[in-house]
């Protein structure tokens, strides 16, 4: 068929070929055509001809022909103009255009979420007539949610579209003017001609990964003292809890060591027993997904998104790119479990629940005006999965049912014993009603039994010894936690959040080591760079403030104009301010502003020297690490009277220790260098 012949007909825009063929075949459209390798699809629908058609994401991005910075103007043009690895849109620009000729209707029917509302948007405007455009809106790609979708089309939902459209300006904006600025002090400060990318969130993520590495790297454990109290009750022993702070003096823990073992038997003076109720979790949305599948199978962020699109493009769970914990009032939640007590591993589990009188899931707080939580639609797969998505489906499925069943019953026994000042106690638990927890295995509670015992009876110390107690190194970051840090602060979206940290990898500032995520040293040289130059523009409080800005659109509260140019301004003067400092400076100053030195190496690591140190140069990092090692030799020197060199063996042993403190102690330790 010659696409060029289309007249007075009805186009319908999805985000990816996969989509456009779900609504075809929902719509009944069932015949298929490919022009330079692009498919759509064309047919009757009441009686009006339709072509169906998906694009590969954004179509469009923006660009600018002026050099070096700041930048403020810029347009709209086809994405392969700026990115090579995007020439495959080529085609997708010839297909579209044509079809989009003519038409009397256009349809966006692309993901109902921001980005599918620019990605809509652009097509129709650029190739069609956006004044005759709608909007559908669903939220799975299933036969019968798309028909009522498309039999009731809304009007294009214009906040969303200029929330977009302003957010990419915003990005923008950011991006390149921060980004060549940054490539611009690279240069003057280290000789070279490197590209650097620097954004509107992707920066305050980098600065707060690297605070966090820099602080777990130059950690030193202080070092206090405790109790180590294990007893015999009816034949089985124990170790008992600690409800005291370690203690500084290793004497007085030492007289309580000698005081519990002349008293042989300690007393039981206080019962305490409790039944808990454990409510069943919300069903997904995709921030807790993301976690959870961290937690289980490791799976990053990004990975995780990935094979929920697919799972939904397959028509197999709902739109994963929500925010909500709540199911729809109108989802057949009866229909869904009865489709799912067909598959094999869920038939016992689904038909527990299908023989309840009322299915009522527990929900969570959070909400999402576009989309519900994720739920599984009831399709069965007509595929063969990967092992990865059948993992991910069988999370999806089990928390979904898990949120109509009973909730689970514990009792929690407890024991409180005292000697002298100190508090002990000995805990069990033990699972009442299992409920909601056999649909959902993921969530494990650790069990103990313990004997029945009263107020008043005693128990035997069959050992108890000092223990060391070193203080815990903060926890480092993996990409799951980042992800939770950028909801907490309020910085990107649910949508966003993983690709960004995928970008901070890609462009070489981070990598990972073992599961946890590392700074390179070129990331810690941006951050250096950015938090000398660009402190404001990076800090999460501008961030959110732009973010909040980009939610108020969404509820007509403010313009995109108005936004944009209150960016413009805060950038602009940002920018005058930078440029009259920075230009006619002498690369000496602008070396000694960021604290590195080209000339003099670091004598642990090789990086630039920032300090000398009793006749050692030390760069930034060893010389914090140092610092830190000197300033807890005076607390461990008190505590338990060593000398330098005995401080620097033990801690040497200690997996607590942070990498750049390690390095330092290493160094040191031979000859005891660098005495405090």
């Amino acid at each position: 068929m010659n696409i060029t012949e289309f007249r007075d007909h009805i186009v319908i825009v999805a985000e990816k070929p996969k989509a456009a063929a779900k609504i075809a075949q929902a719509l009944g459209i069932s015949r298929r055509f490919s022009s330079y390798g692009v498919p759509y699809w064309v047919g009757r629908v009441d009686e009006k001809l339709v072509v169906v058609v998906g694009v590969a994401g954004h179509m469009f991005t923006l660009s600018s022909d002026e050099d070096g910075y700041p930048v403020f103007n810029y347009k709209w043009v086809p994405r392969w103009f700026e990115d090579r690895d995007a020439k495959f849109l080529m085609n997708y620009y010839k297909v579209v255009s044509k079809l989009l000729r003519n038409a009397s209707e256009y349809i966006n029917a692309c993901d109902y979420d921001i980005e599918g509302s620019v990605i809509g948007y652009m097509v129709i405007s650029n190739f069609g007539d956006i004044k005759k455009a709608k909007r559908m809106k669903f939220s799975s790609l299933t036969i019968d949610e798309l028909r009522n979708a498309y039999n009731n089309l809304r009007p294009l939902d214009w906040d969303m579209i200029e929330a977009g459209l302003c957010r990419h300006e915003l990005d923008w904006l950011w991006g390149i003017n921060v980004s060549r600025a940054l490539s611009d002090i690279f240069r003057r400060v280290y000789g070279r001609r490197i590209t650097l990318s620097a954004g509107r969130v992707q920066s305050p993520t980098l600065v707060e990964v690297a605070n966090n590495t820099l602080i777990t790297n130059t950690f030193v454990p202080d070092v206090s003292f405790s109790l180590r109290v294990k007893i015999r009750v009816k034949g089985e022993e124990y170790f008992l809890e600690n409800l005291f702070n370690p203690l500084d003096s290793l004497d007085v823990v030492k007289q309580l060591v000698d005081d519990i073992r002349k008293h042989k038997y300690l007393e039981i003076a206080n019962v305490e027993v409790l039944e808990e109720v454990l409510d069943p979790l919300p069903p997904f949305n995709l921030p807790d997904l993301q976690y959870e599948a961290f937690r289980i199978y490791g799976f990053s962020p990004s990975k995780t998104l990935s094979i929920a699109e697919e799972l939904y493009l397959d028509s197999l769970i709902s739109y994963p790119r929500t925010n909500s914990q709540k199911l729809p009032k109108t989802l057949n939640n009866r229909s869904i479990i009865s489709n799912i007590a067909k598959i094999k591993e869920y038939s016992v589990l689904a038909k527990e629940l299908l023989s309840k009188e009322r299915l009522i899931p527990v929900e969570g707080v959070r909400d999402d005006p576009a989309h519900p939580a994720i739920y599984p639609t009831g399709y069965q797969p007509r595929r063969d999965l990967g092992r990865d998505a059948v993992r991910l489906y069988d999370l999806i499925v089990r928390r979904y049912l898990a949120s109509f069943a009973d909730p689970a019953k514990i009792r929690k026994r407890r024991y409180f014993i005292k000697f002298s000042k100190l508090t002990f106690s000995l805990s069990g638990s033990e699972v009442i009603n299992t409920g909601w927890l056999r649909y959902y295995p993921f969530y494990r509670l650790l069990t103990r039994r313990i004997p029945s015992l009263r107020v008043g009876d005693v128990v035997e110390v069959i050992d108890v010894r000092v223990t060391h107690i070193y203080s815990k190194r903060p926890q480092r970051y993996t990409k799951a936690s980042i992800l939770k840090w950028m909801e907490s602060v309020g910085i990107g979206t649910e949508a966003t959040r993983a690709e960004i940290i995928e970008t901070l990898f890609k462009r070489g500032y981070l990598k990972t080591s073992s599961k946890y995520v590392d700074v390179t040293d070129l990331g810690f040289q941006v951050v250096k760079i950015l938090n000398t130059f660009f402190n404001d523009l990076t800090s999460v409080e501008l961030t959110r403030k732009f973010e909040d800005r980009l939610t108020n659109i969404i509820k007509g509260r403010v313009s995109r104009s108005s936004v944009i140019s209150e960016a413009k301004d805060v950038l602009k003067g940002k920018f005058k301010q930078f440029k009259d400092f920075i230009d006619g400076k002498d690369v000496s100053v602008v070396l000694k502003l960021v604290g590195m030195s080209n000339d003099i190496k670091c004598q642990i690591c090789g990086r630039g020297a920032y300090d000398l140190i009793n006749g050692i140069y030390l760069c930034e990092f060893h010389k914090i690490a140092y610092d830190n090692i000197k300033d807890m030799y005076r607390s461990w020197s008190k505590k338990l009277g060593i000398n330098w060199c005995e401080y620097l063996k033990k801690l040497s042993k200690l997996k607590s220790l942070g990498k750049f403190s390690k390095e330092v102690v290493n160094y040191l330790i031979n000859d005891c260098k660098l005495k405090p």
